[in-house]
């Protein structure tokens, strides 16, 4: 399986000209994990109904963008700062990565889902 690079690209805040181009194209299990933790914890999902129950739910707008910007950096391997980030990035782009992130293991175990092993009677 050839992997698609998830790509963001920063740009100057004052001409709104590309900087520089981000790739990255593994997504590890902790990326993943972490992904899914930030959207249950953003969501407001009554602890009951959350699998990352010990996170308190983030309601502050800010808190939650912060959160979000902090994944995003972390992805890319701190290639970059959150401040570069916040003042260089488009937005839709940031959300998009947070999506391909989640769908892409959605994919994964859509085409492949793993089998119990067979039981003998």
């Amino acid at each position: 399986m050839l992997l698609e690079p998830i790509k963001l690209t920063l740009y100057d805040p004052k001409t709104q000209e590309p900087i520089k181009e981000y790739q990255q194209k593994v997504i590890t299990f902790e990326m993943l994990t972490a992904a899914i933790q930030l959207q249950e914890v953003m969501s407001g999902q009554p602890e009951n109904n959350r699998r990352w129950w010990w996170q308190k739910p983030i309601f502050d707008e800010k808190k939650q963008i912060s959160a979000l910007l902090e994944l995003v950096t972390e992805f890319f391997g701190h290639q970059f700062t959150v401040e570069q980030l916040r003042a260089g990035a488009d937005v839709s782009e940031v959300m998009t990565i947070i999506r391909m992130i989640t769908g892409r293991a959605g994919r994964i175990v859509t085409e492949n889902p793993t089998k119990p092993p067979a039981t003998r009677n």
